[in-house]
């Protein structure tokens, strides 16, 4: 299949471009290496750190023989890049990582969230009208968020929940109650998909998955020129990965790193 990976310089965009491309698929990364940038404003590092996504290609090809392709640019500033990638390459499978990632990061102050809204929501909204005016029959698989549906007091369904209210009934999309303006744009980017859907026939898989958490994969076969981008601070750092470093050197857990404003 022909898979287009968007965010494919991240945490797990690099291992998802592996594990394609060792499978025979032919992979086109694409990323704005936007993130780097994020970690050097707030002052934080990978564990380790990540060679970039131009050159763990080229060593991923020196060592398998296998091609990835990859594309530098920013899906939330710049539709046309989607376009013509849309178009001249024809994605069967489009997997969408290319957002803001970090919760904290989004409650840092005004500009921080607005950015984070700008980036996930215009990005999300660029891939969807590119799928529609120029590979409709791609199938989207897009990472969303447990954090969506917050903490509510009911079972969550899954994607939907039968309601019955003054005699009717309807089937509409579980109700969100985000806890951060990063799970919020994460909301809106699911409404905005399963109306995609509705209206274009979009062929969409919303991922509201938990935590991800690790720092090895098969194909990064102990490589450090293969390895991804691991944190464990607390602003990107997953908070599995930080308990799971913290506790190894013997610190305290810090469930709740640092105070919102």
């Amino acid at each position: 299949m022909r898979i287009c990976i968007l965010g494919g310089d991240g945490y797990l965009g690099w291992p998802t471009v592996m594990h394609f491309s060792a499978r025979g698929h032919e992979v086109v990364a694409v990323d704005s290496m936007i993130k780097r940038h994020w970690e050097a404003v707030v002052d934080v590092a990978p564990l380790e750190l990540t060679p970039p996504l131009q050159d763990r290609a080229a060593h991923w090809y020196k060592k398998t023989g296998k091609v990835v392709e990859v594309v530098v640019g920013d899906i939330a500033t710049d539709p046309e890049l989607l376009h013509h990638l849309f178009r001249d390459y024809q994605p069967e499978v489009i997997v969408h990582y290319a957002e803001q990632p970090s919760a904290p990061y989004s409650m840092m102050n005004q500009n921080a969230a607005i950015h984070t809204q700008q980036n996930n929501i215009i990005g999300n909204l660029n891939v969807m009208f590119a799928m529609h005016d120029f590979c409709p029959q791609a199938h989207l698989i897009k990472l969303g968020t447990m954090g969506e549906y917050g903490t509510p007091n009911i079972d969550i369904e899954e994607g939907w929940i039968e309601i019955e209210h003054k005699g009717r009934k309807d089937r509409m999309l579980y109700p969100k109650k985000a806890h951060s303006l990063y799970h919020l744009s994460k909301v809106a980017d699911s409404n905005n998909l399963e109306f995609g859907c509705r209206i274009w026939n979009l062929s969409v898989t919303d991922l509201n998955q938990g935590v991800v958490y690790g720092i090895d994969t098969p194909e990064m076969d102990n490589d450090p020129e293969l390895r991804t981008s691991f944190h464990y601070d607390d602003i990107f750092g997953t908070v599995l990965n930080r308990f799971v470093v913290q506790a190894a050197i013997g610190n305290p857990l810090t469930v709740y790193p640092k105070k919102s404003s």
